[in-house]
């Protein structure tokens, strides 16, 4: 992949009188690789969106009165710009997420591209169990899965969860990261679906009402998926052969990410990972 200068998409969707969805991504040939989403919440920004798109949201920061940001998890889409607010609000995160942001990972010129490389954050306070915005009321929900560390937040008089990554962006989940543990994700979307919610905030679908079909969808594919796995496992197939027999293809991108994303890793982690309790 030749490395270019990215040209950045900016969205700015007024959902309510409460939130506004600001959606950030890398454009090509006309149109976003993948939309992230951060959360305005009145005076509160949840999560920061991608480094690439720094100067849009620095633009975005001056125009609207942001005093707190809470941090979901620690992937670049979505602390890339915490360094926008270093010096004007208060960036919560929890210890696990604050290490990274504090040192960020080099990600590669792939990610680099699409997301952007984040500088480190110095300033960050741990992130309360709750927190109140005006009057609303909000729950820190650990959601583990993507990673063990992601948490979500939760505003159960209004029937709002801003999930973050929870629920898997296809339907059909087929790659994954070597960290990401796919039967906690399971167990994390069937608790989302035990939770009251009338409207699913997910970091690149925005808004999903009613969201319990749309879960259950990813659920039940990975569910199938996980016990095909297991049977052509205890009948003596390698991973690879898995791979052909199930027909699980990854996206365009899957080797320009250079190990970072892997099928395999998806049926090593439906296969043995366990459910941490």
């Amino acid at each position: 992949m030749v490395c270019i200068a990215a040209s950045i998409m900016i969205e700015i969707v007024q959902f309510n009188e409460d939130i506004t969805c600001v959606k950030t991504a890398t454009e090509q040939d006309g149109n976003a690789i993948m939309f992230v989403y951060a959360f305005l919440v009145r005076d509160a920004l949840f999560d920061a969106g991608c480094a690439n798109a720094i100067d849009e949201i620095r633009e975005f920061a001056r125009k609207n009165e942001i005093n707190d940001v809470y941090i979901t998890h620690s992937h670049e889409d979505h602390c890339g710009c915490c360094t926008v607010f270093e010096k004007t609000a208060s960036i919560f995160a929890t210890p696990a997420t604050q290490e990274i942001l504090r040192k960020p990972p080099f990600y590669g010129e792939f990610f680099n591209y699409v997301w952007g490389q984040p500088e480190p954050v110095s300033d960050l306070t741990d992130l309360p169990k709750t927190f109140s915005i005006g009057d609303l009321r909000f729950e820190v929900v650990p959601v583990p899965g993507h990673t063990m560390e992601m948490v979500g937040f939760y505003e159960p008089e209004k029937k709002w969860f801003f999930s973050a990554d929870a629920v898997p962006l296809p339907s059909k989940k087929r790659i994954a990261m070597p960290d990401e543990n796919i039967p906690q994700m399971v167990a994390t979307m069937e608790k989302i679906l035990t939770m009251d919610i009338d409207i699913l905030f997910d970091s690149h679908r925005g808004a999903i009402h009613s969201p319990q079909k749309h879960i259950q969808t990813r659920i039940d594919y990975i569910i199938e998926i996980q016990q095909k796995a297991k049977e052509l496992h205890e009948s003596g197939k390698s991973i690879e052969e898995m791979q052909q027999i199930l027909e699980l293809e990854g996206p365009w991108y899957l080797e320009l990410t250079k190990g970072r994303f892997g099928i395999d890793f998806f049926l090593k982690s439906v296969l043995f990972d366990k459910v941490v309790v």
